[in-house]
Order: structure tokens, then C-alpha cells, then sequence
């Protein structure tokens, strides 16, 4: 932050101070907490730079907010509408000494970088450490119920990339994740991909351990299912990401109230996969169900429960029930969306079939 003007970096300091209380009261949103890391790891190092479209207006949820403002356009660049453009951009800083943070505004726009990220991954893959990748591309997205954005914006990228090498792919559904994991990721050697939940971006609000990094290859047990359940057989593994963890949250009391209850494990690294946590709570419940924001084919529960069922088939009193989208467009009305996202609801239900053995 040394070429930053007195009063710039007065203005920054101050904005950090304030998103640093929100987050010790637990009152921080989830951009608010991705805008804090951003703005502390760029005042920490130098070398970490910016981009995103209307960056100096703060994008769509305010997380490249001040970038400019404090540190300039050329460590806070206000991209043009080409995210193929600007992400190359980013990895070519990455490869040079640099500390690229991309934001998406909507992770689906960055189909249109899908050659870079590829390349991204690649790269720092195949070059045997060769290159150094720090680069860390960040946006909402997933789907949720009733989210009336239309088919192309609620579509899984998240899962579209799942099989780049050497991408390290990450979800945050909480303040907390969304600060601890962005903070690990920019100081991380390689490329990363960060995806937040575009319906919760502000709404949500929690408490962020300010100053601290988060793992960026493990799930988060959110609830544990009572000794009494699980010994009586009425406990089943619940994994789900993004919006699926509101989802599930909700309708917890409703599955406690019938003596039943889950654990709940949120699953922050999508890639690598944190088996050792799954595991050892399908030692405990011995049936799974995932609720997953992406399709039957090809989707992130897909991978999820053949790893299950490779890894952990002797654990296993059931199949694995899957609830994942459609293979279809999702549709923008609420009355038509149903029938293709799942969602709390589904999950009361697999709940219910594991215990009556439809499954």
C-alpha cells in the first residue's frame, strides 16, 4: 500500500475498520466479508492486484469495493465486458510475480473464460512447479430455489469445471467461509475458484474470525447428529453446498421433530474432496443423501457418490440418494422451477424413504 495518497488510503482503512466490527458483532454479510479479505490482502502485499467488470463502482455486490480507489487502476482495473480478456490478463500476472483476484460479478459469465481457466489449471499443473499460478477468480453463483434468474444465469459452472487439473475449487455458504477462504486462496501458489451463493450474497449475515485463513481442502461439519439417533439407527449424512445449506438448516427442526435428526456437513472444497470427513460420518449414520445445485449428468453429486461408493461402500446401508437438477434449463417462474431444482422439502423426504427402506 505505499503508493496509495494519504487520504485514499485513510478512506480504505477506515472502510476496513467498520467491516471489521460488522464482522466481530456477526453482522457482516457474505460480500462484505469476501470485500474485507480482498481489501486486507491487497494493503498486506503489493503484489496482489484486481479486476472485475465496474470494479470502481464495486461490481454487483461490492466486492472489489475501494480497490481502485485506493490502490489505482492498475491494481484495481475496471475491466471491459470480455472475461476471457481480462482472466488471461490475470494469469499472466500470476506467472510474473504477481497476486491476480478476478471477480465474476455471476460465475456463469465466466463460461465465457472457460479457455483461460482451463489453461490456468493446466498450467500450473503440468509445468512441474515450474511456474508458480496464485490466482484466485471469485463470484456468486449456484441455484437456488425460487431464484428467477433465468436459465443462463443459474446454470452449475461450478460443476462444468470440476474436471480442470490443478484447480482447486471452493464453496462458501457463510461469512465466515466466504472470509477465511478467500484470505487462503489469494496466498495460495495455484489457480482457485471460490463460488458464493448469488441469492444469499447479502441477506445473510454472521460473524468472520478477521485475521484468519480458513483450509481450502476440507468440509465443515455444521450439525452432528445426536448419540441417541444415531444409535438407533435414525441418523442419516446430509451433504449439500451453497444455497443446500439454508435449504437443510430450515427444515432441520422438522426432521428433529419425528426423532430423526442428520448430520450436516457443508462441503466448502468441491475439489479436492474432503473424504475423511464423509467417512467418518457414514461410519457413524450409515446412509447419505446429497443436495446438490447442479445436474443429474455430469454434476457435482455425481462425482460425490461414485467416490462414496468406491471409497465407503462397506459403510454403506443404503444407495446414495442424489438430489440434483434436472438435465434442463432452469426455468425463470417459481411454478415451473420446482420441478427441476430441489430443495429443503426433498430432503425431509429422502429423510423419511431412508427410515421407511423406499431406498
Amino acid at each position: 500500500a505505499s503508493d496509495c495518497s494519504p487520504e485514499a488510503l485513510a478512506t480504505c482503512e477506515a472502510h476496513v475498520a467498520e467491516l471489521q466490527s460488522l464482522a466481530k458483532r456477526g453482522e457482516i454479510s457474505i460480500a462484505d466479508a469476501v470485500n474485507l479479505a480482498v481489501l486486507e490482502e491487497m494493503l498486506r502485499d503489493p503484489t496482489t492486484v484486481c479486476h472485475a467488470e465496474d470494479l470502481q463502482a464495486g461490481s454487483s455486490y461490492n466486492i472489489p469495493k475501494l480497490t481502485q480507489q485506493t490502490f489505482g487502476k492498475l491494481r484495481g482495473a475496471d475491466e471491459i465486458i470480455d472475461e476471457g480478456h481480462f482472466l488471461g490478463k490475470a494469469i499472466g500476472e500470476g506467472m510474473n510475480g504477481y497476486r491476480p483476484i478476478v471477480e465474476m460479478m455471476n460465475t456463469n459469465f465466466a463460461i465465457y473464460a472457460m479457455a483461460e481457466i482451463s489453461s490456468a489449471g493446466n498450467t500450473f499443473a503440468t509445468t512441474g512447479g515450474q511456474f508458480q499460478m496464485p490466482l484466485t477468480i471469485v463470484g456468486a453463483g449456484g441455484t437456488a430455489p425460487n431464484q428467477a434468474l433465468g436459465a443462463e444465469h443459474s446454470q452449475p459452472f461450478h460443476a462444468y469445471i470440476m474436471g480442470i487439473p490443478g484447480l482447486k475449487i471452493g464453496a462458501a455458504a457463510s461469512p465466515d467461509a466466504a472470509y477465511g477462504m478467500t484470505k487462503s486462496m489469494i496466498r495460495d501458489n495455484g489457480p482457485c475458484f471460490l463460488f458464493l451463493p448469488v441469492k444469499m450474497m447479502k441477506e445473510t449475515k454472521g460473524h468472520a474470525a478477521v485475521g484468519e485463513c480458513m483450509p481450502i481442502n476440507k468440509c465443515k461439519l455444521v450439525h452432528k447428529a445426536s448419540d441417541d439417533a444415531v444409535a438407533g439407527g435414525r441418523a442419516v449424512t446430509v451433504l449439500t453446498y451453497l444455497h443446500g445449506l439454508k435449504e437443510c438448516q430450515s427444515v432441520l427442526p422438522e426432521i428433529q421433530a419425528e426423532g430423526l435428526d442428520i448430520d450436516l456437513i457443508e462441503l466448502r472444497s468441491l475439489k479436492p474432496l474432503d473424504m475423511e470427513t464423509i467417512r467418518d460420518s457414514l461410519a457413524r449414520t450409515h446412509k447419505v443423501a446429497i443436495l446438490d445445485e447442479s445436474t443429474n449428468s455430469g454434476g457435482v453429486g455425481a462425482t460425490v457418490s461414485a467416490l462414496i461408493h468406491e471409497q465407503c461402500f462397506d459403510l454403506l446401508d443404503a444407495p446414495v440418494k442424489r438430489l440434483c437438477m434436472d438435465d434442463a434449463p432452469v426455468p425463470y417462474a417459481s411454478s415451473m422451477e420446482v420441478a427441476v431444482v430441489k430443495r429443503g422439502s426433498d430432503v425431509v423426504k429422502a429423510v423419511f424413504d431412508f427410515m421407511l427402506k423406499k431406498i
